[in-house]
């Protein structure tokens, strides 16, 4: 029980196994193949054997036939045999005998050679056949008057004494002309000896070792012959077998005939001499034995290879299974538990080692991040603390982390920023930022790396720092490989980013100073723009610019220009403004351009005071705008798309104005349509003010008069009444406005190309449809 609880459990095991078991069953389909070709085989061997005696026999009978047929010939035409044949003295026949009875001894298959002498009326025949003259004459003179059409030169089947037995001998006629006129005729009868075909017969199935095969020959209605001294099969209907060979087209072919649960192959020759059928029959069984013995050997053999192959199979698969088996030992599953959805137990081990593979992967990691997270952490510590870390402390981290920083060799700091990273932040999450300066460290540390040392760290304060050592020649130049690395991390993740350069030191110590300059510096990208390589060269004029203050022309421009609703005064105050403060250095740019904004404030808030239309502008949201741009160029945008906002209201404070007052006119139209006295005059006596004044106004906001918007309203109010209500025409003219008839026609008329009856009519048509 415990085996068969193994075996079940052991799922690979059970594959093992099961993949020996094809060899089983190809085993026993080849044997179930080879015994059916052999039994065709055999068949087919029987059939050709079985043809050929059949055809041997026919060919004996047929050479039997002609030797008798040359003989009877001779005799007849034998002038020595005229006294028998023809001769009128009896005494002179009677001598003749004796040559007939040599002839019959010398013969293996005569049996009797008689003559009927027409002229003397009686027979002649030889003496050493065995049986009584009188019988033989009786029966051979009783078929001779019984047909006159009796067949000359053929074997005819004569049965002498009568009984039921089958027939004594073939009567061979030989007689002038084409029938037995009448007993005057002479006629030569020689009757063969039945034994000698049968003694045939049996010679021939000693020759081909079946002599237990039956063989007999009938005539064409179906009458036995003659056979080989067996007994046909009880229960066997030679008829049903004669009438399947009758309906047969083949004159030389075999068939399998079944009987009450017994079969037989029949072969049969149905157009043989004279039209007799010669047949063979054999038991089926017989025909097979040796097919089914080898078919019994073939089980056996079967048999023992099948069982030998399943202990063997047994054998191998628990030897192939041995190391699955230790190895499943030895892994322990999953959880602790052995799982139930595992196919087998390869799979088990998979997914064992694979859950293993995961927690030394997750520990990798784990431990990977942990190294990594203090490497950054005393990195941020050197660039932030340099002056207080000593030469062994410092080269103990180096070794301990594997920080790559050249020492004692010539290094040069540099301060990385991504342009745009508050837009990034705000398009891929916070987390964007953090990734992008990772992807930029990594490939900056390859690039910058080869021929010299590199190390970069993120410094979550919105930059990255690249401290790279090597030759004073090659750092002189790394602002060439910066913008190498600009252009690949262009090209792979559409982003820029700017570059402040430290000078070139040689000391460790040094880094946290060349890190504050470069935090310091970095803050000119406002100036320089975005993408931009900084370097002290490149700043010296803006570091030593000691101008701080902004000439109080250019304020006076802007103001005058904003006050006044002159675009272009005011945008080239702006752009004044602008150039100035990208020459200053970056803590004076900071105070010119504040100076800039607080005077933008201070005009709008006055132009708000004292104007009926005040300007709508938010403040705060101007200031929070220019506080968002990164440079100079784009805080020059944003002043000037507020400044050309202001002006636009400003220009637009009439326009809404008139649109306000063409927008109530509408109002109190669509509201007093039904008044007949309603118009401008009366609309602008509500609303204060010149009619004349009003209609311009309306006019030239709508495209059409005061008068045309009422009789506008009024019309399509008296449509909707013709399709919706049952009033009258003039019930409706009253209910919209209008005192005059003819002209309410005249204007309907002239609006719907039909009279207000006619386009009722059409409408009710309409809906009828």
């Amino acid at each position: 029980m415990n085996v068969l609880q193994m075996l079940r459990s052991r799922k690979y095991l059970q594959r093992i196994l099961l993949s020996f078991m094809p060899v089983v069953a190809m085993l026993a389909i080849a044997s179930l193949v080879l015994n059916s070709v052999a039994r065709d085989k055999v068949l087919s061997l029987q059939n050709d054997a079985d043809r050929k005696l059949l055809t041997q026999l026919n060919y004996n009978i047929e050479n039997m036939n002609g030797i008798v047929k040359d003989l009877a010939v001779s005799l007849y035409n034998d002038e020595e045999m005229i006294a028998l044949k023809s001769g009128g003295d009896y005494k002179q026949s009677i001598l003749k005998i004796e040559r007939l009875n040599k002839m019959v001894a010398t013969s293996p298959y005569l049996h009797a050679i008689v003559f009927y002498n027409g002229k003397q009326g009686r027979f002649f025949s030889s003496l050493n056949h065995g049986m009584d003259n009188g019988q033989l004459y009786g029966a051979l003179e009783k078929i001779m008057a019984s047909d006159s059409e009796l067949p000359k030169l053929q074997l005819l089947p004569l049965d002498l004494d009568g009984g039921n037995e089958g027939i004594d001998v073939f009567a061979f006629f030989v007689y002038d002309g084409l029938t037995l006129g009448s007993v005057n005729d002479d006629v030569l009868i020689l009757t063969v000896k039945p034994g000698w075909m049968l003694d045939n017969l049996k010679a021939l199935n000693r020759v081909v070792d079946r002599e237990n095969d039956l063989l007999f020959v009938t005539d064409g209605a179906g009458r036995l012959l003659m056979s080989n001294d067996r007994q046909l099969p009880e229960g066997l209907d030679t008829k049903d077998v004669l009438r399947r060979i009758a309906a047969s087209e083949q004159s030389l072919d075999s068939f399998i005939y079944a009987q009450d649960g017994s079969k037989y192959k029949v072969t049969y020759l149905s157009k043989a001499l004279n039209n007799w059928q010669i047949i063979s029959l054999q038991d089926y069984d017989d025909v097979l034995g040796s097919v089914r013995q080898m078919r019994w050997t073939e089980i056996a053999v079967t048999l023992s290879v099948a069982l030998l192959a399943v202990l063997l199979s047994v054998f191998f698969a628990l030897r192939l299974y041995k190391p699955v088996g230790h190895l499943l030992a030895l892994v322990p599953p999953p959880g602790g538990r052995p799982s139930t959805n595992s196919k087998d137990e390869l799979s088990l081990i998979a997914d064992n080692v694979t859950e293993m593979l995961g927690k030394l992967k997750g520990l990798e990691q784990e431990r990977a991040s942990q190294w990594n997270i203090a490497k950054l952490y005393h990195l941020r510590s050197l660039i932030s603390l340099s002056e207080s870390l000593e030469e062994p402390a410092f080269l103990r981290l180096k070794a301990q982390y594997g920080i790559d920083i050249a020492y004692p060799s010539p290094l040069r700091l540099a301060l990385v920023q991504i342009d745009d990273a508050h837009e990034l932040a705000k398009q891929q999450g916070p987390a964007a930022e953090s990734l992008l300066y990772f992807a930029v460290a990594n490939i900056g540390q390859e690039l910058l790396g080869n021929g010299g040392s590199c190390e970069a760290a993120d410094m979550k304060s919105g930059h990255l720092v690249f401290i790279v050592g090597g030759g004073t020649e090659a750092l002189e130049k790394l602002g060439e490989r910066f913008a190498e690395l600009q252009g690949m991390i262009l090209r792979y993740y559409r982003i820029t980013f700017t570059v402040t350069l430290s000078d070139v030191f040689e000391d460790y110590r040094k880094l946290t100073a060349h890190y504050n300059l470069v935090v310091r510096r970095a803050n000119y990208r406002m100036i320089v723009g975005k993408g931009a390589i900084l370097e002290s060269e490149q700043l010296r004029a803006n570091e030593t610019n000691e101008a701080f203050r902004v000439p109080q022309e250019l304020e006076r421009r802007l103001t005058e220009g904003l006050k006044s609703g002159d675009p272009e005064e005011t945008e080239q105050a702006i752009r004044s403004w602008i150039r100035l403060l990208k020459g200053f250095s970056f803590e004076n740019m900071y105070s010119g351009l504040l100076h800039l904004t607080v005077a933008l404030s201070n005009t709008l808030g006055e132009m708000n005071h004292h104007n009926a239309n005040p300007v709508s502008v938010n403040l705060q949201a101007i200031n929070r705008r220019i506080l968002e741009q990164e440079t100079l160029t784009e805080i020059e945008a944003v002043l000037l798309e507020v400044v050309e906002e202001v002006l636009e209201q400003r220009r637009s404070g009439r326009e809404n104005k008139n649109r306000l007052l063409a927008d109530t006119v509408k109002e109190i139209i669509d509201k007093h349509y039904a008044d007949p006295d309603l118009n401008v005059q009366k609309i602008a006596d509500m609303l204060k003010m010149s009619s004349v004044h009003l209609g311009q106004v309306y006019k030239a906001e709508e495209g059409l008069s005061v008068v045309d918007r009422i009789n506008e309203v009024r019309l399509a109010q008296a449509r909707v009444y013709l399709e919706q209500q049952q009033l009258t025409v003039t019930e409706i003219m009253e209910k919209v406005g209008f005192g005059n008839e003819s002209y309410f026609y005249r204007l309907f008329k002239r609006r719907y190309g039909a009279t207000p009856k006619e386009y009722r009519l059409k409408a009710a048509i309409d809906r009828n449809t």
